[in-house]
């Protein structure tokens, strides 16, 4: 006997190539068809009126540490359930944990303590798809918000007892592939399964791609916490703008990146190798204010988070919906390249298959949203997580 479906129809699909008016129907958690305008649902499905929204892929963050008061620099389960929760209020459907640790130990057990999270979903929240490694084998020079004292150079012995602690859910990891086994640790990254990201690095050109050759495939929030462009030395910037094996990160709020450099990476990369990313803290979605992260001391300030001692940029406060919205209006994007960048190039960077599409067979994670790209409906695995009230 088969379960009962649910058809939402009368909608404008967000696909690939563009938007289209139809519908969707959904069954055990996954999409079994996409409908075209005026097509019959199954006679056992429940149906749901579009209303003439966007029905679009549900929004994936690779690269977030935290948002709506809960962090996921931690080994609390507590707290990553509490993210997923609030996570699905901006359009997300799935995330990856993004940790590290004052030391080898601390990391291990943080890996330890979620990796059953990773794949397993909660009524009512987003997924866990599992994890990001940002650190600890990252340039001190390029050290960002980071304690250098949480930094070392690359190990892929300590590496090969990370991996294992995620239990197989370790699917990025942050390099800064000059230091001394970088590309060591690059080639062991790529071996385990994961994707190797070059970040917080100071390489140059020729270190960026010999990082390249020996397989890195994507780049951690892309010109911050790393060498600037030169005309005479382009360093790991020159490599990333013209290499297609690249995929880029852009924290798409305007204060991390200024949007005519925005441009110019997209000029250079093309819309399908930028991924959207939040960089994201626990006080991103929450009102300005002083607060404090990992021991420091922050400051949060018209939709940018700040180290209170210097000014330093030391996360994203922007939600991922709200990014989309911005690199729509300020980079020219159609509303199907804007959500791409939060959707679909995400889950293909990352290698999550049935993810990040609207296609017969993928997880039935999407979004519904308005003419402005505001988030009405959250559904993930065919249950609606969250709605935006009237009001």
């Amino acid at each position: 006997m088969t379960s009962a479906s649910l058809a939402i129809t009368g909608a404008r699909l967000v696909l690939a190539d563009g938007v289209r008016p139809g519908g969707i129907v959904v069954r055990d958690g996954r999409i079994e068809a996409l409908l075209d305008r005026g097509a019959a649902p199954p006679p056992d499905a429940e149906l749901i009126d579009g209303g003439g929204r966007l029905l679009a892929p549900g929004l994936i963050d690779v690269h977030v540490h935290g948002g709506g008061g809960f962090s996921l620099m931690t080994d609390d389960a507590k707290q990553v359930r509490g993210f997923a929760r609030w996570a699905v209020s901006c359009g997300v459907t799935g995330f990856l944990v993004s940790t590290s640790g004052r030391d080898h130990a601390e990391i291990v057990r943080r890996l330890r303590a979620l990796a059953p999270l990773a794949g397993a979903r909660e009524p009512g929240a987003a997924r866990m798809l599992g994890f990001h490694l940002e650190g600890p084998y990252l340039n001190p020079a390029r050290k960002g918000a980071f304690d250098p004292r949480w930094l070392r150079p690359p190990s892929v012995r300590e590496y090969e007892e990370l991996a294992a602690a995620a239990g197989g859910a370790l699917r990025q990891m942050t390099v800064a592939p000059e230091l001394p086994g970088g590309l060591d640790l690059v080639r062991a990254v790529v071996a385990s399964g994961a994707v190797a990201a070059i970040g917080h690095t100071d390489a140059t050109y020729d270190e960026a791609c010999a990082a390249i050759d020996a397989g890195a495939s994507h780049v951690t929030h892309c010109f911050n916490a790393m060498r600037p462009f030169g005309h005479r030395d382009p360093g790991v910037i020159g490599a990333i703008l013209t290499s297609d094996a690249l995929t880029a990160e852009l924290i798409g709020d305007g204060a991390h990146v200024h949007y005519p450099a925005a441009r110019v990476l997209l000029a250079a990369k093309g819309m399908r190798q930028l991924v959207l990313v939040t960089d994201g803290m626990p006080l991103a979605g929450t009102p300005d204010g002083e607060a404090e992260w990992e021991g420091v001391p922050i400051r949060v300030e018209g939709g940018t988070a700040v180290r209170a001692s210097d000014g330093t940029i030391i996360g994203g406060v922007t939600t991922l919906d709200a990014m989309a919205r911005n690199v729509a209006r300020e980079l020219g994007l159609r509303e199907h390249e804007a959500l791409a960048m939060a959707s679909a190039n995400a889950a293909r960077a990352m290698r999550l298959a049935d993810y990040g599409e609207l296609r017969a067979g993928a997880v039935a994670d999407f979004v519904l949203l308005d003419d402005g790209l505001r988030i009405s409906e959250t559904w993930v695995a065919g249950e609606r997580c969250w709605r935006r009230s009237s009001g």
